[in-house]
This record gives C-alpha cells, structure tokens and sequence, in this order.
C-alpha cells in the first residue's frame, strides 16, 4: 500500500523485513474463522523444512491462553465481563503451536494483556502472547506495540534463552506436535506413547474433568475401550452396549451437543463417521 505498510489479505505467511509472519483474519466476536484458510497454514506449517515463524497475528485469540498459569496472577480486569474458558477459538489455538511462532499478536478482543512467555519444548524458543486494545479506544489501553526482533532466519539456528517465568505451552496440541500425531487417529498401541492423558484436556473447569465419564482427565476414564484418536475427537467402544458393535463418537473438548461443535470438531466427527461406515460395508 505504501513504503513498510502492507495488506497482506486473509491468511497465510509472508515475509516482511526478512521476518516471516503468518497471519488468519476473521474469528472476532464469537465468529469463527474460514476453514480453507485455516487447512492453508496448516499445510504451510507441515511443509518440508518448516522450522517456525517469527510473527502471527491472528484477530481471534487462542482458546486456552490464560492455562498454565496460577490464577491468582491474572488480573482482575482481564476481560471481567467474559468467562475465560469460552474465550477464543480453537483454531487458533492449534496454529499457535504449529506454527511456533515467537510473537503472537491478536485483537479481536478488545484488550490488552500480555501473557508471560511459554514454551513448546525444552529445546524450543519461547512465544509471546500480547493481545491488543482497539485503536485508540481507551488511552489506558495499549494497541500499538512497538518490539525488536532478529529475523529467525539471522539466528544461524541458535535458540533464544528462555527468559525467567516461561511457562509450559497453555495449548493441548503441544504433545501432539511433539510426537507426530495427525488427523487420521492413532492406533490403540501409538496412543499412550503419543498423547498424554493430561494434554487431551480442553476445559477449564475443574469439576467437568472430575465428573464427566468422557472428559480423558477424569479418573473414572476407560482409557482401554479407545480404539482411535484424532485431533478433536475420539472413538471408542461404549462401556455398556445397547447393541452390538456400539461405539462412541466424542469429541475431546467438552461440549453440549453437535450444535457447539467448532468448524474442526464437525468436520473430524463427520470424517470418523465416514470411516466407520466404510469400515462396516468392508466386513
């Protein structure tokens, strides 16, 4: 548009100044985001050679953002007139860690704060998380961040020191990227090795994981009746059958009904079903 300002459209990376910078518009306000676009950086994230990005913006914030942290370190102000647990999206969430980026940049919320570092790995670089305030909505507010950065490309691969009070990553999908899993589901035998029971955990609230019989962090959990496991859901054979062959579709977060399944949970659900029914007309 002009010399150093750019458009730079719905989705994808580009670089800028030598820093790559990813980036997924849409999602504000409750809206959710283009899944074509979404499965964009995804493939981008997946390509040979990816090693991360510097910057993500994203308008959305990650689903999840505030775990990790000791609550009584958020502050009092943040978002007061929303329930954490419900803030955010998913998709997101999950690029956040595909995409490893070093900065994090999103403002469909409206403030800002800016969460202590957190980490994918022990042998990874740290990721910052700053969400901003609408322009010039509140002078208290801030919603220009100015920051230095060397292009990751300009490291020679060395890694940045994690800095004090870097906190393991918030995101559930960390395992997963650390241990290859994808989105066709895992083996009964791959599952333990490649999922941690404690990752699969995407609520919030406590009394949900302890209760629901289907939540994967609760103790009355049959691990041993999973058969697969996607990214957003799972399958597994029911505990006490009404007929033959019942199996259980449940989608790893906690949700009422299909109708609050998020773009990515609908489409797995719909995948699964398509599978078993091919694998039941082959017998």
């Amino acid at each position: 548009l002009a010399p150093q300002l750019f458009y730079l459209g719905s989705a994808g990376v580009a670089e800028l100044s030598g820093l790559q910078v990813a980036y997924l518009s849409g999602g504000g306000g409750g809206c959710s985001v283009d899944p074509a676009a979404v499965g964009e950086l995804r493939a981008a994230a997946g390509g040979a050679g990816f090693g991360g990005v510097d910057v993500l913006l994203t308008c959305a914030w990650p689903r999840g953002f505030y775990l990790k942290l000791d609550p009584s370190s958020l502050p009092a102000d943040l978002l007061p007139d929303k329930d954490l647990p419900e803030v955010g999206l998913e998709e997101v969430a999950e690029l956040a860690v595909k995409l490893r980026p070093r900065y994090h940049f999103c403002g469909g919320e409206g403030a800002f704060w800016q969460r202590p570092p957190y980490r994918l790995d022990a042998r990874s670089h740290a990721c910052r998380m700053v969400g901003l305030s609408r322009v010039q909505e509140d002078k208290k507010q801030t919603w220009l961040k100015a920051f230095g950065m060397v292009p990751q490309a300009a490291l020679g691969g060395a890694v940045p020191a994690q800095p004090e009070g870097t906190t393991d990553c918030p995101y559930p999908y960390a395992a997963l990227t650390a241990g290859g899993g994808g989105g066709g589901g895992e083996r009964r035998g791959e599952r333990a090795a490649k999922r941690q029971r404690e990752e699969w955990v995407k609520d919030g609230r406590g009394w949900i994981a302890e209760q629901c019989w289907f939540c994967t962090s609760s103790t009355q959990f049959e691990s041993h009746l999973v058969t697969s496991v996607g990214d957003e859901a799972y399958l597994t054979i029911a505990k006490g059958p009404l007929v033959p062959h019942h199996s259980l579709l449940v989608p790893v977060a906690h949700k009422a009904s299909s109708l609050d399944l998020s773009a990515a949970e609908a489409a797995e659900v719909r995948s699964y079903i398509s599978a078993v029914r091919r694998c039941f007309a082959a017998r």
